[in-house]
């Protein structure tokens, strides 16, 4: 093991890791005081850095470039997301989540495994080694809101390649969410989308003049779950391999609202549905598919009540699936890093998938353990805490200053 566990809280990663986890990142607030930290951490170390900026309902965020080595092809991409899910008004917490303490075998505090240790290691491990040796670029690309259909990284693909003009932007990526070191070089898809039915108020004594718009909900229901059936036939054997719990794209129903009381007439009424997909199925063709099927079969019949009666489909967010090459030079080097092998997705969304718009080869791996994300009391091993730094380590020496052609 890289430190002795009795000296880890005297460890240069712990006095990063803690920093991090001390910000509070949580998506609906700035995560800028943590990315000029980490700006000026990478400064130090020697990296070249930019910082970006955006605004997101009023609120600053940021995302980082750091980057060292010559401008050569076949760099590195380290990447993660600054952001953490809330915790406030989360019941069970028995540790201040902005303070990073041991207790036994693990760290806790929120972000220690979903996934500010993870950027603290890199970091540290960049620092630590002499970056004059690299033949090919070491860059780090830090998000924001990625817990937010990661609108950070949908935003931040669309200047990237622009951003790069002293060293080439690398094709391939390592993006530590936990996973335990298991390497998935795949994952699905995530979707949410409101489905809103207006239809026309009234008393509820003379229904006939009025349009209940739950009512007409169910007619929403009964098409998405035909649909849902229809994606589960549609899979394929790798699919199968990747996806074994549910190898097919399927929505959820999260939350519905509709009308204002019992006496009344429901003019409108909300579903909020999400989708998880498979790197096969287009998003876009599924959503085309579902609002013709709402407008021939629901609100072509409502428009008998009034031209403003219908089926309507609002509030789109999307993170795109993943598919990386599971016989590409960096998957083989990661297999024998971790000692895993690369046979399964992950069952959730990364910013992966908005890289792989820039053709860049995603692979996702990191020290913490996804049964601990978004949980009260979130913690990491210590052992994996100690671990990770020096597989980064060997990953960067291998991939970014050996000759691995």
């Amino acid at each position: 093991m890289a430190q002795q566990t009795n000296d880890i809280e005297k460890t240069e990663l712990w006095s990063l890791a803690s920093k991090l986890v001390s910000f509070d990142t949580v998506s609906a607030h700035s995560n800028s005081e943590a990315i000029e930290y980490l700006a000026d951490y990478a400064r130090e170390a020697g990296l070249q850095v930019r910082v970006l900026t955006d605004e997101i309902d009023g609120i600053k965020k940021s995302s980082l470039l750091a980057w060292a080595g010559p401008a050569a092809e076949d760099g590195l991409i380290i990447s993660g997301h600054t952001d953490v899910v809330p915790f406030d008004g989360q019941p069970g917490w028995q540790y201040d989540p902005l303070v990073m303490q041991r207790s036994g075998d693990s760290v806790y505090g929120r972000g220690v495994t979903d996934m500010k240790v993870f950027i603290a290691q890199a970091f540290v491990a960049a620092k630590e080694l002499d970056l004059t040796q690299l033949q090919r670029p070491l860059v780090f690309i830090l998000t924001y809101d990625e817990e937010v259909a990661g609108q950070g990284s949908g935003r931040l693909v669309k200047t990237l390649p622009k951003q790069f003009t002293e060293v080439p932007l690398p094709k391939v990526a390592l993006i530590g969410e936990p996973t335990d070191y298991e390497i998935f070089p795949a994952h699905k898809g995530y979707a949410s989308f409101d489905v809103r039915v207006h239809g026309k108020g009234g008393h509820s004594s003379v229904p006939a003049k009025g349009l209940n718009a739950i009512d007409k909900m169910s007619d929403v229901i009964r098409i998405v779950r035909e649909m849902d059936h229809e994606l589960q036939a549609h899979t394929t054997t790798e699919n199968k391999t990747l996806f074994a719990e549910c190898p097919y794209s399927a929505f959820n129903y999260g939350m519905i609202h509709g009308g204002l009381a019992p006496n009344m007439i429901a003019d409108t009424c909300r579903l909020t549905l999400s989708l998880r997909i498979i790197p096969d199925d287009d998003f876009g063709e599924i959503l085309k598919k579902l609002q013709t099927r709402f407008d021939h079969e629901i609100t072509a019949n409502m428009r008998e009540s009034g031209p403003e009666c219908g089926v309507f489909i609002e509030n789109i967010v999307m993170t795109p699936p993943l598919k990386s090459q599971t016989d590409h030079p960096l998957a083989h080097m990661l297999s024998n890093i971790m000692e895993r092998p690369l046979n399964q997705g992950a069952p959730y969304a990364t910013d992966g998938g908005q890289f792989a718009a820039l053709g860049i080869q995603s692979y996702i791996c990191g020290p913490g353990a996804l049964a601990e994300a978004h949980q009260p009391n979130e913690s990491l091993s210590i052992e994996n805490f100690l671990s990770g730094q020096e597989r980064i380590t060997r990953l960067i020496q291998q991939w970014c200053i050996a000759d691995h052609q």
